[in-house]
């Protein structure tokens, strides 16, 4: 059964769009009947994802976040809930029901809804990307490459749309397009199962797709290619790369990106860095340190990069489950 806090959210956006007699019977319908991924004590699941451990064994958290934060992502799942239930013969439905479930890091949940849309629209591109991000977050790496390698090929023949953020940025700019994300989630995704080719594919289709030519998928992309370039020797074509990236680009929301491409062309030092650095920055200090031979220093910041993130952070988990293997 609903909760009751359900309940009330079901009829206040079924009243919206419905006759009363039809709201009648579907808050029936959703007393009676149990949601996906709902527990028998009546709450929607625990929030814990179904692998709880990062690749090297630690715990993964629920973030540590505000009674504001929290109340607010509570309140768009209710909503997505009900949108589901009025208009389940819709894509989006799925989709931001996933992603809902996701930003609360219900996963498996959220994968269990996009698997539920992908019955009914086994073509969408738009549920294997989603998909395969919360697999990726749930370390089921293999299958969520899987889903992208499937998006991408999906996606290759339709025109490119802008994607919708879940979480909004300071300019209210959308910066992603399908192709490029599920190119450069690809991409990503591609450095926890160790191939680096993968990972310059990735993002040198994401880089060059023509929705999203502006600073910040630049730097993203850029530092992705930069490391993977490293990772495969190709040292000179890597410096090249990052030496092209122009300083005193304005960006939406890529700082810490940026701020480590500025460390590859040698504009900011690791001293200048470190105190502050994000997982992005320290990741790529640790990757530096392991080219130039120090693994135990590089080895020390994957940890801590782990350590600090309530959700880990795959790239330093698997270079560090390698490192420890090479023991």
């Amino acid at each position: 059964m609903y909760p009751k806090k359900y309940q009330e959210t079901f009829r206040n956006v079924l009243s919206q769009h419905l006759p009363s007699l039809v709201v009648a019977i579907l808050i029936s319908c959703a007393v009676s009947t149990p949601a996906s991924g709902q527990t028998q004590s009546g709450t929607m699941g625990s929030g814990r994802s179904a692998k709880t451990t990062t690749m090297t064994g630690e715990p993964l958290r629920i973030p540590d976040w505000s009674p504001q934060v929290r109340a607010r992502l509570q309140k768009d799942l209710e909503i997505a809930w009900a949108v589901r239930m009025v208009a389940p013969e819709r894509e989006d439905s799925y989709i931001w029901l996933g992603r809902r479930l996701g930003y609360l890091t219900r996963w498996s949940e959220a994968i269990e809804v996009f698997t539920q849309g992908l019955e009914k629209f086994p073509n969408s591109y738009k549920l294997l990307r989603f998909r395969g991000r919360h697999l990726a977050r749930s370390r089921k790496i293999e299958a969520a490459l899987a889903d992208y390698r499937r998006a991408a090929e999906l996606v290759e023949h339709v025109q490119d749309s802008f994607e919708p953020d879940g979480i909004i940025n300071a300019r209210h700019q959308f910066l992603g397009t399908y192709r490029s994300n599920i190119h450069y989630y690809l991409g990503q995704t591609s450095w926890a199962a160790g191939d680096y080719e993968g990972v310059l594919r990735g993002m040198e289709r994401s880089a060059r797709e023509p929705l999203t030519d502006h600073a910040d998928r630049l730097v993203a992309t850029t530092y992705w290619r930069y490391l993977a370039l490293r990772r495969l020797g190709r040292h000179e074509e890597a410096a090249n790369l990052a030496d092209a990236v122009p300083e005193g680009l304005d960006l939406v929301e890529n700082f810490t990106y940026y701020d480590a491409v500025l460390y590859f062309k040698g504009v900011r030092s690791e001293e200048e860095l470190l105190p502050e650095a994000d997982s992005i920055v320290k990741f790529a200090i640790a990757t530096k340190a392991l080219i130039d031979g120090n693994k135990a220093y590089a080895q020390l910041l994957w940890e801590e990069i782990i350590d600090a993130s309530p959700q880990g952070f795959w790239p330093a988990e698997y270079d560090l489950l390698q490192a420890r293997e090479d023991l």
